[in-house]
């Protein structure tokens, strides 16, 4: 029991930790795929508590399961909500619009769910209800390799997460539609008298976490390249303020960053398509300028001048 517990908190703890930074993303980029992604990982997080329940509460499993035969009111909302997310989110990131098809399958999806515990008590009805939310699954992830197969215009990053998330799609949908099948047919019980329902399928739980380790992918990359493209910015700010400070000419700045980078005066020659002479006389000027009569001293000069206090208040605006 107590690695079930630990297993349910780190569940918890990796959807929270994927919502919050979705939330977060949401709340600076006004982007509607990061509401959809957090409302989604929202009704995981809510599953997930009601599946704990009623792995550790007895009375509130007899309760919840006795419901789920007749009004599976909380299950069918979850598996809506998420359908019509999974939906949305995987047409923002293909750029398609959502189809009145599409649209149909979710309310076709709903009346499905609605009507199937009408039936009478038996692991058939059980494995009708689940059905058509796997083969959902599977369809999403069809429809997303597919047309990802025929976009050209894609950036690496949205062709490697649209790609990963199809695949995991296919591939998970039939795995929980396996699982289901097992579980519903060989483990739980159906009787008038005795209705016991293992409520957790392992294969969700795998998809549902490497859906999270996705995201978090994402969010951290993204970070860390908004981070350096800040970096770089006040790089080039700071580096403008110096040339600015020291009088350097157009050309004078052209040839001064390739000495920041250590190149040699042939090297400095050949990419800027000038001849080593001339390459000779700016480099002479820049150290007139700096006062220096070494390379390495231009760099020197450089980091003495960001250090001073004269880069000025651009830079940290940059960075805010």
């Amino acid at each position: 029991m107590v690695a079930v517990f630990l297993y349910n908190i780190l569940l918890i703890v990796l959807y929270a930790l994927a919502m919050a930074l979705s939330i977060n993303f949401f709340l600076r980029r006004k982007q509607t795929l990061f509401l959809l992604v957090t409302i989604y990982l929202l009704f995981f997080i809510f599953d997930n508590a009601i599946i704990y329940m009623t792995e550790f509460i007895n009375s509130f499993a007899s309760s919840y399961n006795e419901t789920f035969m007749s009004i599976p009111v909380a299950k069918t909302i979850i598996y809506v909500v998420n359908a019509y997310c999974s939906l949305l989110i995987i047409n923002n990131l293909l750029k398609r619009k959502t189809s009145f098809l599409q649209y149909s399958f979710v309310v076709l999806l709903t009346i499905w769910m609605s009507l199937v515990p009408l039936m009478a008590n038996s692991a058939t009805k059980v494995w009708l209800y689940y059905l058509p939310n796997q083969l959902f699954l599977m369809y999403l992830g069809l429809y997303g390799w597919h047309h990802l197969k025929k976009t050209t215009d894609f950036s690496p990053a949205r062709y490697f997460y649209t790609k990963w998330i199809s695949l995991s799609s296919m591939i998970f949908g039939l795995l929980i539609l396996l699982e289901d099948s097992y579980v519903i047919y060989r483990v739980d019980q159906y009787t008038f008298l005795n209705v016991k329902i293992n409520n957790r399928n392992i294969c969700e739980d795998i998809f549902s976490m490497l859906v999270c380790f996705l995201l978090l992918h994402y969010f951290f990359k993204t970070e860390e390249q908004v981070i350096e493209e800040v970096v770089e910015e006040k790089e080039d700010v700071q580096f403008q303020q110096f040339c600015r400070h020291y009088g350097f000419t157009q050309r004078e700045q052209e040839i001064c960053i390739l000495l920041l980078e250590h190149k040699s005066n042939q090297q400095i020659a050949d990419e800027i398509f000038l001849s080593l002479g001339t390459v000779k006389t700016h480099i002479h000027n820049i150290f007139i300028k700096l006062n220096v009569k070494k390379r390495n001293q231009v760099i020197e000069a450089y980091e003495a001048f960001n250090k001073s206090g004269k880069i000025g208040t651009e830079i940290s605006s940059t960075a805010v």
